[in-house]
C-alpha cells in the first residue's frame, strides 16, 4: 500500500469496533513521527477502553515519517486515519477530521503532547450540561512571548464578543455534534486561531459554552512550528484583522 496516496484513506482494524460510538476522538497530526503514537496511545488506553470510541486522525502532509507510524498503529488499534500528500493547513485538516465524525459528542485535543489524556473526564462529566466545553489551561507550559501574546488576543475577544471564556482557542475541548454542524464549516476566518472564531460562533448562536480546567505540560518532542519570532508581525496582524472581519459581520444588522 503507498501510504498518502489519496487525500482520504482510512484503515479500521477488523473486529474491534464499537458500532455506536458515544465520542468521536480526533487529532490532528503534522510531522509528530517520533510521538504520534505514544500520544494515540495515552487517549485510547485513558477513554477507549472505558468507553465506547472512534479515534480520528487528521494527519496533513507531514514529510517525516508521521503517516508511516500511523499507518503501523492502524494495524494494532482501530483508526480512522486522513492521509494527505501535500499540507493544506492547520484549519482544513480539523474541518476534514470533523467530518468524519460519527457520534453525539467530539473531543479534540492537539497531538503534541501537550495535553492530558485523563483530563477528558473533566469534560465529560459536565457533557449533558453544556455544548460546547473548553479546557482551560491551569499553567500554560510555553514560551513568555506566546503567553503575552496569547493574553492581549484573547482579552480582546472577551471585549468584543462578551465571551465567558478567558482561554478560548485552547484545543482540548468537548462539542457536541449539533454544534459541529452548526459552525465548523461557517469558522474560516481566523486561520491561526480556528478554535477561537469556532468558540465565539457557538456563543453568538445561544450555545452554551464553559471552560473547564485542565493541565499543560510541555511537548513530549521539538517545538512549536508555527510562532517562530520571523513570523509573529505577520501572525499578529492577520489575527488582528481577523478579528475585527469577524466582529463585524456577527454584528451586521
Amino acid at each position: 500500500m503507498e501510504v498518502g496516496a489519496k487525500t482520504l484513506e482510512t484503515y479500521p482494524k477488523e473486529g474491534n469496533q464499537h458500532n455506536k460510538p458515544s465520542v468521536s476522538i480526533l487529532l490532528p497530526a503534522h510531522n509528530e513521527a517520533g510521538t504520534i503514537q505514544e500520544t494515540i496511545l495515552e487517549f485510547y488506553n485513558e477513554i477507549a477502553t472505558k468507553i465506547p470510541v472512534e479515534i480520528i486522525v487528521s494527519e496533513d502532509g507531514s514529510t517525516d515519517g508521521t503517516k508511516e507510524a500511523l499507518v503501523e498503529l492502524s494495524e494494532k488499534i482501530p483508526i480512522k486515519l486522513i492521509l494527505d500528500e501535500k499540507r493544506k493547513g492547520y484549519m482544513k485538516g480539523v474541518k476534514d477530521g470533523l467530518k468524519l465524525s460519527n457520534s453525539e459528542f467530539v473531543f479534540f485535543s492537539d497531538s503534541d503532547g501537550q495535553h492530558v489524556a485523563s483530563d477528558f473526564w473533566k469534560l465529560y462529566e459536565k457533557r449533558n450540561d453544556y455544548d460546547l466545553l473548553v479546557g482551560k489551561k491551569i499553567k500554560r507550559v510555553d514560551p513568555p512571548h506566546r503567553i503575552f501574546i496569547s493574553k492581549v488576543f484573547h482579552l480582546l475577544v472577551q471585549l468584543l464578543f462578551g465571551l465567558p471564556i478567558r482561554d478560548p482557542d485552547t484545543a482540548y475541548r468537548l462539542i457536541r455534534r449539533e454544534v459541529v454542524k452548526d459552525v465548523a464549516d461557517e469558522a474560516h476566518i481566523l486561520k491561526y486561531s480556528f478554535w477561537t472564531e469556532f468558540t465565539v460562533r457557538a456563543f453568538k448562536k445561544g450555545f452554551k459554552v464553559a471552560e473547564v480546567p485542565v493541565v499543560h505540560r510541555q511537548r513530549l518532542a521539538g517545538n512549536t512550528r508555527l510562532y517562530k519570532s520571523s513570523k509573529l508581525f505577520g501572525i499578529m496582524t492577520s489575527q488582528m484583522i481577523g478579528l475585527f472581519r469577524l466582529w463585524r459581520m456577527l454584528n451586521k444588522s
